[in-house]
Order: C-alpha cells, then sequence, then structure tokens
C-alpha cells in the first residue's frame, strides 16, 4: 500500500550518483541533502553505513548540499543517475540517544537534617519545583560517641543516595552537636520514608477534584412532533438535482465543494439552509484558502459554519462581524461525549453540536445542555483521513480520483470507498458498511443524514424513512455502536 516499487523503508532522497568504480566500490554522489559518516545509503537493492566518506581523496565527515563527495566501499549493479537515499542518520540517532537520556528527569530537592544529642532525628525537605514542604521525625535517639563520632560527609552522602526514586539532592544542610553517632540504618530509613511520603503528597496535588458531569437519562428530555433532517453531502454529483428531494431542513456543504463545484453549491444555497462545513485537517494550504475564500463564501446565503477542529475557533476570530448573525455548530470530531464539553461550547456561542458516531444509545441519551443535539442516523462513517494518496500511487494521478471510484479491500472481502480531497489530495477512506440508525429514545433534536454514493431515488427514500423515526436494515448496514457499551 505505501509503496510499490520497495517493501522496506525507502529513506530519504540524498542525491544521484555521478560515478561508480566498481573495483574499488567507490560511488560519486552529488548531495541534495546532507550527508554524514556513519549515516546508512541505499542506491536501488544495494546498502551501507557510510564508513568512507571523501571529498576530492580528503576524508571528511560531513558533507553539505551541492558537494560531490565519494562513499565506499559499496558493490552492486549501480549506474550513474542512480538515486542515492539515506536509510539511518547517524546525527539524528544520536540526538533521539540525547533526549532519551533526558526523559528520566529528576525533581532537585533541598535537604536539612537536624541532630541533637538526645533528642530524635529530625528531617525536613522541599521540593523546589512546587516548594512543597515535608519534615519527618525518625524514633532513633541521638547518642554521644565515645571516640569519633560520625562525619557531616558521611550523613550527606547517605541522605544523598536517591536511587530510582524521582528526585535528586540539591543541597543538604546539616545541624548536628559534635562528637555524636547515629546508625547509618536509621539515616537510610528517614531519607526513604520522608522521599516516598513526599511522592505521595505530589502526585496527591496533582489530582483533579472536579468530576466529569456524564449526564443523566432523564434531564431535559426532549418531546419533537416532527425531527429536524439535516443532509450532508459528502459529494456532489452534477446528474442530481438536490433541490428535488423534499423533507430536507438544512444542508452541510463541505470547503471544498465551494471551490470545485460553484455552480451546483449555488443552487443548494438558494433551495434550502446551507451550513459551510470546515474539514478536521486545515493545515497548510488549506488554512490560506479557507482564508482567502470565507469572505466570498459567506455571500452565498450562509446560514452558519459547521465546525470541526477547534483551531477553527481562532481562524474565525478575523471574522466577527462576517458572522455575528450566523449559527456555530459544532462536528463531532470535537469529541463531544460528556456535558462538561456541551457547557464550553455554549459558552463559545455555538448553537448546535453533533453526537459522535462512536457513543452508544444510553450516552446519548445522557448529552443535555442548552443547545440543539443532532445525531447522525444514516451514512458511512469516516474512518480515516489519510496524507497519503493511495489512488495516485497505483495509477500516476492525473485527478483519476474523481474520474471512477475506487476502494480499498480488506482479507475479509469487505471494500472500503476511497475518495479524494482535491484542495490538499488527502484520502478520505469510509466503512464498508452503512450505518442506519433510528433516532426514537436519542433525546435528539434533530438529525443528520450522510449522503456519499447515494442516487436521486434513494436519498429521497433515506430522508423518508428516518423521518418516521425507522431504519433501513440488510447486509450493507450497521447499527454502529448504538447498542455496544463503550
Amino acid at each position: 500500500m505505501m509503496y510499490t516499487k520497495r517493501p522496506n523503508h525507502m529513506g530519504v532522497l540524498v542525491g544521484e550518483v555521478v560515478g561508480y568504480e566498481p573495483n574499488k566500490g567507490h560511488t560519486k554522489i552529488k548531495l541534495l541533502k546532507e550527508l554524514n559518516l556513519g549515516d546508512s545509503i541505499a542506491i536501488k537493492d544495494s546498502s551501507c553505513k557510510i564508513s568512507e566518506l571523501m571529498q576530492e581523496n580528503n576524508n571528511i565527515k560531513t558533507a553539505n548540499i551541492g558537494q560531490i563527495v565519494t562513499v565506499g566501499r559499496i558493490k552492486g549493479k549501480i549506474l550513474k543517475g542512480d538515486k542515492v537515499y539515506k536509510t539511518v542518520s547517524d546525527k539524528l540517532n544520536k540526538e533521539i540517544v540525547q533526549i532519551a537520556s533526558r526523559e528520566n528527569i529528576k525533581r532537585p530537592i533541598n535537604a536539612k537534617i537536624t541532630l541533637k544529642e538526645n533528642e530524635k532525628i529530625k528531617l525536613e525537605i522541599e521540593d523546589l519545583w512546587s516548594n512543597i514542604k515535608l519534615i519527618e521525625v525518625e524514633d532513633t535517639i541521638v547518642k554521644k560517641a565515645d571516640n569519633n563520632g560520625i562525619s557531616k560527609e558521611r550523613i550527606k552522602e547517605q541522605l544523598s543516595k536517591t536511587g530510582n526514586t524521582p528526585f535528586e539532592i540539591n543541597e543538604i544542610q546539616v545541624i548536628a552537636d559534635n562528637n555524636i553517632i547515629v546508625p547509618i540504618s536509621s539515616l537510610n530509613s528517614i531519607r526513604r520514608s520522608s522521599l516516598e511520603k513526599l511522592k505521595d503528597k505530589l502526585i496527591q496535588s496533582f489530582k483533579r477534584n472536579k468530576k466529569v458531569e456524564i449526564g443523566s437519562n432523564n434531564k431535559n428530555k426532549k418531546v419533537n412532533s416532527e425531527i429536524k433532517v439535516c443532509v450532508l453531502l459528502n459529494s456532489i454529483k452534477e446528474n442530481i438535482d438536490y433541490t428535488k428531494i423534499t423533507g430536507i431542513n438544512s444542508i452541510y456543504v463541505p470547503f471544498r465543494f465551494f471551490l470545485s463545484n460553484k455552480e451546483k453549491v449555488e443552487e443548494i444555497c438558494k433551495h434550502f439552509d446551507t451550513y459551510l462545513l470546515l474539514p478536521a485537517i486545515t493545515k497548510g494550504n488549506y488554512e490560506k484558502l479557507i482564508e482567502s475564500n470565507l469572505t466570498d463564501i459567506l455571500k452565498k446565503n450562509i446560514k452558519g459554519i459547521a465546525i470541526s477542529n477547534l483551531s477553527h475557533f481562532k481562524i474565525l476570530e478575523k471574522y466577527k462581524n462576517e458572522i455575528k448573525d450566523l449559527k456555530l455548530i459544532a462536528n463531532y470530531t470535537l469529541n463531544i461525549t460528556n456535558n462538561n464539553t456541551i457547557k464550553e461550547l455554549e459558552k463559545m456561542k455555538v448553537s448546535k453540536y453533533i453526537v459522535p458516531p462512536e457513543l452508544d444509545k444510553e450516552s446519548i441519551q445522557s448529552l443535555s445542555g442548552n443547545i440543539e443535539k443532532e445525531a447522525i442516523v444514516y451514512g458511512r462513517t469516516l474512518l480515516m483521513t489519510s496524507e497519503y494518496c493511495t489512488i495516485g500511487t497505483f495509477k500516476n494521478c492525473n485527478a483519476i480520483c474523481e474520474k471512477e471510484i475506487y476502494k480499498l479491500k480488506d482479507r475479509m472481502g469487505f471494500e472500503f470507498p476511497i475518495y479524494t480531497d482535491r484542495v490538499n489530495c488527502n484520502n478520505l477512506i469510509y466503512n464498508s458498511k452503512i450505518t442506519s440508525i433510528s433516532y426514537k429514545d436519542l433525546n435528539v433534536d434533530s438529525i443528520r443524514i450522510d449522503i456519499l454514493e447515494e442516487t436521486e431515488d434513494e436519498i429521497q427514500n433515506i430522508v423518508n424513512t428516518h423521518k418516521k423515526g425507522n431504519r433501513l436494515e440488510g447486509e450493507s448496514y450497521t447499527n454502529g455502536n448504538l447498542n455496544r457499551t463503550i
């Protein structure tokens, strides 16, 4: 799936072969990226770890972009023009080791031990990051020494042995009478017990006391005389007249169709309450396109915007005047699974949220709040958004994904439809089964129907069926997670 020409790790393109001496195994490479002694490279089926890196017969440790270097010794059928790939970076590996070595960073603590003759041992410790302090008293009584007493250096040595604890001693202050004796075992004991209690105290300080409110099945029970029906168009077909479909209250149109299916989208906007659906992944070029086209899109009689990513709130801050009269809808990709999340959405002026398809019936029923709740009752669930384009690899990309329908077939023979978001060529991989559930008993204000491959007649039948609270049944359909406990 990932690359048809090579079964293992291909590496990063670092250069091209400009000369090869088969007798010596010397390969001349013009570099496109940095190359270092200790790196591993691959040329077709040949590979080696670089133990010899030269430029004009001089041994070097690092070579930079544009340089022509000689690598030895690599054998195989190597030809001028062959691509050279770096499969292992020695420099990167060393950086990883350094990062890993810093993973177990210890918390610095100060310690103060008091050793007074005929009194118990007292140890005070303080965590310097949190300023949490602790005082521990050991039952052992400090005695006067008959000869030479214990030195302060030996006391500090014992207290510094923090071992596998998450602490390290920053500073130790010893307040002690002269010529006293104390068992080493007692010093070890008070050190161990103090560090253990400090760790517990720190853990307690990190705990949250606030409980997440899941909800109650009987809370804000909704009574619907007629359910509102919303339709999401995951694809727009030229041979379907969407304006003829009846029983629909509103339509979600993904952002990409405002760029590629402008005339069809304008028809939809004139006939239905239409909402712009922003995609869950909007990085790089996508964000620039949204910002450069959003003002014009909002002029097309748009009633609101469906937000699929928290970053969209930040993007929309620039358009406060344009969107002040529009409804904001939280798509299910915001992972809305409890009432605390709903309260936060209310504060952010969201007027409706869409229930995640992962939730079971009881979880959906328990969600409540002062904003509308919508459940997806029909459609193929989007399983994965892949930055890697499967179709382009196998078919040599020429926008062929828009001309035919492609599917991934698993070992059980199930077929998963693949569509492409042409804005950034992400693959959208949908479930092999179509979810179809009844909205009855879900305690929702509206239902959403996701359309992908359906014909005009099929769409009308789906709307009519689900509006009545029924579902479609057969081998092609699934209840999803509705009757499973999450």
